[in-house]
């Protein structure tokens, strides 16, 4: 049963009223209600901030990152442009269900954040470690928006449900809410995204934004002629692009979600080894040494729902993802905390083992043809070998 936004919103509250604070996911429930607050009220909220302690607030801070809902926003991101190409009606709406999702967790953690600020107000304001892990976060959620809120018109396909959750939002948060709220009126687009032939209508007109979009855009079924090469991502992560190549490869990645992918994997990935080198400082100097690095082969649009996926292990600091698609196999090595992650895969004992791709889902290992093959598998965190296993494919 589909329950409307509305009356998802209104149990919600109703929980909180009674004093029903769920063991996890209680700062996402306060701040979702004091979000939509001119809707629902804030019976319960005031309750529930005082019964809350610091604890519960480092807790839900330290299980966060940024990094890992990335790759969950570009997938998302993908499943939006599968649902609007769709021809079958009812694999559209799978594909349009799954997007929200990664939609709805950016705004789970903006609830948080609010819920954060709340308690803040009437207990006064964090200090110590605690305020700086609450910087950090505030910081790297911060990187993200700014990252992936220009590229809103990924969501077009999804604007229906989206201006469903945007109006219920407060009118002071829809602003913020980029996820929701941008790019949410501009559903005439998608007749340039198919190539209809119709005539603009009023809106293509006069957004902005579409007029960008149209200038800059190509057809879906005319992609760039050109993707950056293993050569621009190494040029672009050693800072030896010019001026003029640079530009090309902002505007080249204003249009093509593979390319953009690969661009924020090399982004991540100065993120990670920035972090871990800071951890390590005291104890050991460490210098850092440039890599380069492959883009993604695989298309934004690529037949997903031919691909099988089964995780074959999940830890603490990381998820082993084994995927099956066209008769062929890739392994991903995800990481899910703040410490850096390295994995190789030996087809053959003794041999050298598979170069992985950093990618927006982690690294990424291609098997070659599957069915009936095995490999091994290692798994570092930080200096310390924890997981190692052979595996079918």
């Amino acid at each position: 049963m589909v329950v409307d936004p509305l009356s998802r919103y209104q149990a919600r509250r109703e929980q909180l009223a009674r004093g029903g604070f769920p063991k996890d996911g209680t700062l996402e429930l306060i701040g979702e209600v004091l979000r939509r607050g001119e809707r629902l009220g804030r019976e319960g909220v005031d309750q529930a901030l005082r019964a809350l302690g610091s604890a519960e607030i480092d807790a839900w801070l330290r299980a966060q990152s940024a990094e890992t809902l990335r790759p969950a926003l570009l997938r998302a991101a993908e499943e939006s442009a599968e649902a609007a190409l769709g021809e079958d009606v009812e694999e559209s709406e799978v594909w349009r269900a799954s997007s929200l999702e990664g939609l709805a967790a950016r705004d789970r953690a903006e609830s948080a954040l609010r819920a954060i600020a709340a308690w803040e107000s009437l207990h006064g304001a964090v200090s110590g470690a605690l305020a700086e892990r609450l910087n950090t976060v505030r910081e790297a959620f911060g990187r993200l928006d700014g990252a992936l809120a220009p590229k809103a018109r990924w969501f077009i396909p999804l604007n229906s449900q989206r201006r469903a959750e945007r109006d219920l939002l407060d009118a002071g948060e829809r602003p913020r809410a980029w996820w929701f709220s941008a790019r949410a009126e501009c559903d005439d687009f998608l007749a340039v995204l198919h190539s209809r032939g119709e005539r603009p209508g009023t809106h293509l007109r006069a957004c902005p934004d579409c007029l960008r979009d149209m200038d800059q855009s190509v057809l879906v079924d005319a992609p760039p002629k050109r993707h950056l090469s293993a050569e621009d991502l190494w040029r672009f992560d050693m800072g030896t692009l010019s001026a003029a190549e640079l530009k090309w490869v902002d505007g080249h990645t204003e249009k093509c979600l593979e390319c953009a992918q690969a661009i924020w994997a090399l982004e991540e990935g100065d993120e990670a080894i920035d972090r871990a080198l800071a951890e390590q400082e005291r104890a050991v100097p460490a210098a850092r040494t440039s890599r380069a690095a492959e883009p993604s082969r695989r298309g934004p649009t690529s037949a997903r729902h031919a691909e099988q996926r089964d995780v074959l292990e999940e830890r603490r600091d990381f998820r082993v993802v084994l995927v099956r698609e066209r008769q062929r196999a890739r392994l991903l090595v995800q990481p899910l905390g703040s410490r850096a992650v390295t994995a190789a895969v030996f087809l053959t004992p003794g041999k050298p083992s598979l170069k992985p791709h950093s990618g927006p889902e982690g690294l990424q290992f291609d098997l070659g043809t599957a069915g009936g093959r095995s490999a091994h598998l290692m798994v570092r965190v930080g200096n310390n070998e924890i997981f190692e296993r052979d595996f079918s494919f």
